[in-house]
């Protein structure tokens, strides 16, 4: 795992400069190429061939490759490479990426089974070719401007160039919105993410760009669901088995994220039935309904586990210096946790395996219920029950009655899409038309990706397409390679995503339960305690931390964190009054307030 960085000028101080702004995704080495028209940063976190022969920048002919990520299936490619004459200096996957896209172009990447970002400088075509793992899972952001282009892991490394960047309104619109920014879009104009199955060929003789989507989810599901069932649910078996198998490739060692959740635990008991003495991590709060640990301890007992637990605090000190290193703002409170938990597991090893997707591939969030359960009710009786819901008191347990009740009633929408989109908002169009003012933007504008679907598939795929990528998997990047650890997602393997999505409803959904056929595959691993428990979010007591917080009431209050003039401070301060007089539970819409806030501080200082 890796950062990468480059620009179409020659410049190695430049690259050099950037690179080391992302020193924590790879301490282990440096490196830094150049031309007249290109010049590349890279840091290496060693996984693969510790040896100098991984080193990065790497250069085969006419080709210059910065790569971050893991092709899971290398030794498959780099065999028949081989057979077409190719040579091979290294045990790497990045030689096997660059060698690939030298046999077979830009269509390569269709061969690969794994998560990557990566930049191809081919100096025959004089062109910058890169691309995008197909859900997401490795970042890759570009900036590109009249006749500047500039690519990076994090955004953080392209605003070291002093390009003036300036916050883009969708995009402030769109975190308010969803808690995160979704889409092609970042928190700066002219700065961009490459989207998920897509490929960016820069000319650098004309300065201009395309981006061409290279697999199709939706068309992937159509091709599975010509296919008898019972044969897909087979298949989902093997290829489960086979996606975590596939992802133990490593020359250090490597680990699982286990929260006792059922994705986590099944994830851990697959690779504890064939490995012994296989580690597994969780973390715990005080906060009874915040904290996982009992469970945790009860899977890693049943599947034979090496198991390390730590209970944690945080303080203010601690928040302040991680929403410093954010890129741009992300609102999801569970970057604590998943911060903390990363922390934590790096002390043993260097790569972990995560339960992350298995909730969007599987079916397992509670809104996935909650529209079945709509699909019953007359769109009259929603409108009816509008203004007893608006006085519903919402407590600080986590998913509280109170909460979903109200999301429920209040952000209803006969659209699948709307409706799904509303239930997973944070600030509703009428609350952040009030604490935006000028700039805001309606939903409409915002540019979510819809389906053209309808139901549950609809809604499962609005949150691959959007929350995937824009907060689980952003999330899980970022906390996890800010402590130097590779994260690997079994669950996103492009073989069993399109297979389970095709399968009919009652697959996922049963009755009123979710994830039906991942808990029947679980049962074969998982103890009843483990497989029937309610679904609990890897989340932290955020409201009660907003009530006790000097840091949070000063960022809140103080008129100098307003400076950006882009929220209205009267507005905050009524939600803020309200909060911590318990009138209202505003902890959620607060946080969103508060680490913007602080992100912009840090940012201008």
């Amino acid at each position: 795992m890796c950062a990468i960085a480059g620009f179409n000028w020659q410049d190695e101080k430049l690259a050099t400069k950037m690179a080391a702004a992302m020193k924590h995704r790879g301490p282990d080495s440096g490196g830094v190429w150049s031309d007249k028209a290109v010049s590349f940063g890279h840091r290496r976190l060693s996984i693969l061939d510790l040896s100098p022969k991984g080193s990065q920048p790497m250069i085969y002919e006419d080709k210059v490759i910065v790569f971050n990520g893991e092709i899971y299936n290398f030794a498959e490619i780099k065999s028949k490479l081989i057979k077409l004459g190719h040579k091979f200096k290294s045990q790497t996957d990045t030689e096997v990426v660059l060698h690939a896209y030298a046999q077979w172009g830009g269509e390569c990447v269709k061969r690969f089974n794994g998560m990557w970002a990566f930049c191809i400088y081919d100096k025959t075509k004089n062109i910058l070719f890169l691309s995008r793992d197909r859900f997401g899972i490795k970042p890759l952001y570009y900036y590109q401007h009249e006749d500047k282009f500039v690519f990076a892991s994090e955004l953080y490394a392209i605003s070291k160039l002093g390009l003036n960047l300036k916050i883009d309104k969708k995009a402030l619109n769109f975190y308010f919105y969803q808690k995160y920014i979704g889409g092609d879009l970042t928190i700066y104009e002219h700065c961009y993410k490459l989207l998920p199955a897509h490929n960016l060929i820069y000319d650098l003789k004309s300065n201009k760009s395309q981006k061409r989507k290279y697999w199709d989810l939706e068309k992937e599901i159509a091709k599975a669901k010509r296919m008898d069932v019972t044969k897909r649910v087979r298949q989902i078996n093997y290829f489960l088995k086979d996606a975590v198998e596939k992802r133990l490739i490593s020359d250090v060692p490597l680990g699982s994220f286990l929260s006792g959740g059922l994705d986590s635990s099944l994830i851990s008991a697959l690779v504890a039935k064939n490995h012994n003495n296989f580690s597994t991590f969780s973390i715990g709060f005080k906060e009874n309904s915040y904290n996982e640990l009992p469970f945790s301890k009860i899977a890693a007992r049943h599947i034979k586990t090496k198991h390390h637990v730590k209970y944690f605090s945080f303080d203010d000190r601690y928040v302040w210096e991680l929403v410093k290193k954010m890129d741009e703002p992300l609102g999801d409170s569970s970057l604590i946790s998943t911060h903390l938990l990363s922390q934590f597991a790096r002390k043993k090893v260097t790569v972990s395996l995560s339960g992350d997707g298995g909730d969007e591939v599987f079916g397992g969030y509670d809104t996935y219920l909650a529209h079945k359960f709509a699909g019953f009710i007359p769109p009259v009786i929603f409108k009816a029950l509008k203004p007893l819901a608006q006085n519903v008191k919402i407590s600080d347990k986590k998913l509280s009655l109170g909460f979903k009740i109200k999301k429920f009633i209040l952000d209803y929408s006969p659209d699948t899409n709307i409706r799904h989109a509303n239930w997973m908002s944070t600030f509703n169009e009428e609350e952040r038309a009030k604490l935006l003012g000028d700039f805001y933007l309606g939903n409409s504008e915002i540019g979510l990706h819809e389906s053209s679907e309808n139901g549950l598939e609809a809604a499962q795929l609005h949150d691959i397409y959007n929350y995937l990528p824009g907060d689980i998997l952003k999330k899980t990047d970022m906390a996890s390679m800010l402590n130097s650890l590779e994260v690997r997602v079994p669950f996103l393997d492009h073989r069993l995503v399109p297979l389970m999505l095709s399968l009919p409803e009652s697959y996922r959904i049963r009755g009123f339960k979710t994830k039906y056929l991942l808990k029947e595959i679980a049962r074969k691993y998982l103890p009843g305690k483990i497989i029937n428990r309610k679904k609990r979010g890897f989340t932290v007591p955020v409201s009660a931390y907003i009530r006790s917080s000097k840091l949070v009431k000063q960022v809140l209050t103080n008129s100098k964190y307003y400076q950006h003039s882009f929220v209205n401070k009267d507005y905050v301060d009524n939600i803020y009054k309200s909060h911590m007089g318990r009138k209202q539970n505003y902890g959620r819409q607060l946080w969103l307030i508060f680490v913007f806030n602080l992100w912009y501080y840090n940012q201008k200082k």
